[in-house]
């Protein structure tokens, strides 16, 4: 369908320039959010003229239930205001099939990918961080293994205890490894946040969008307590500078989540002629 056609190609343009914005600034503007949900809603609303008005309902849909899910990850301070309005408008392409059939659930697939390979995605990110940053991550490394002494001589009793267990009882050996892997993993991500995401910025160079690691404080009064930072935000930490009682925050950069967005976008695409067949010849 041309529909189709034309949402695919609109969206991967969109996603292509917001990943390379997103790693290259940390930044997606909003005159590219924006645009992409106008666009994409005017293209639906004008192929409903002759086609029928599902085709519009069932963006409006999709919009409406990212709407809810972004506002959440906004407002929790687990998404940037970048990445809520892209989600917003990958609800709109995607859409909600009305009258409901098999793929109304696509959004929700999507929205799966979107955790699961931005979990991976994330991980890998971390990696590449650590590596780059190597000095200051080792350091803050073995402070932390210090840190965390005692767990750690735990969870050296616990995997030796599945060990001995395991010899008893083969269903346990694939646990042995977990409690060493669940531990060193939580330790490095929050070695990676700790040494390669806060950083301490010039009021000047802070943009809407970013997020404050730990309250500003005027003589022991917290003025500004820990968020995502809003245009009204700016303007107070801005009226502060001017005053000359803060120079710079600690802000936490985070994971360019975008691209994210992208390979979950592809997985919906292409997930049924290139995994599926994979799957198939591995489980068989």
């Amino acid at each position: 369908m041309l529909l189709d056609f034309i949402l695919i190609n609109l969206t991967l343009l969109v996603l292509f320039i917001a990943s390379y914005a997103d790693i290259k600034t940390k930044e997606v503007s909003d005159w590219l959010n924006y645009g992409f949900i106008f666009a994409v809603l005017g293209i639906r609303a004008i192929f409903s003229v002759e086609f029928g008005v599902d085709i519009l309902i069932s963006g409006i849909l999709g919009f409406a239930i990212c709407f809810l899910i972004a506002l959440l990850f906004y407002y929790t301070n687990h998404w940037g205001g970048g990445d809520s309005k892209l989600l917003m408008g990958m609800g709109a392409v995607i859409g909600i099939e009305f009258p409901f059939s098999e793929t109304s659930f696509t959004l929700l697939w999507f929205f799966l990918a979107l955790l699961l390979l931005g979990g991976i995605y994330g991980l890998l990110w971390m990696v590449f961080l650590a590596i780059k940053k190597k000095e200051e991550f080792t350091a803050v490394w073995q402070k932390k293994i210090r840190q965390y002494f005692v767990t750690h001589f735990l969870i050296t009793i616990a995997s030796i205890f599945f060990i001995i267990s395991a010899f008893f009882y083969p269903f346990l050996w694939p646990l042995i490894l977990f409690p060493p892997i669940v531990f060193y993993l939580i330790v490095f991500i929050n070695t990676v946040e700790e040494s390669c995401f806060l950083i301490r910025k010039n009021i000047s160079d802070i943009t809407e969008g970013d997020w404050l690691a730990e309250d500003v404080k005027v003589n022991t009064k917290i003025v500004l307590s820990e968020r995502t930072l809003e245009k009204v935000d700016l303007n107070k930490l801005y009226a502060l500078l001017h005053r000359k009682q803060v120079g710079k925050v600690l802000i936490k950069e985070g994971v360019p989540f975008v691209p994210s967005f992208l390979l979950a976008y592809l997985a919906i695409l292409f997930g049924k002629t290139v995994f599926v067949p994979i799957l198939t010849v591995i489980f068989n």
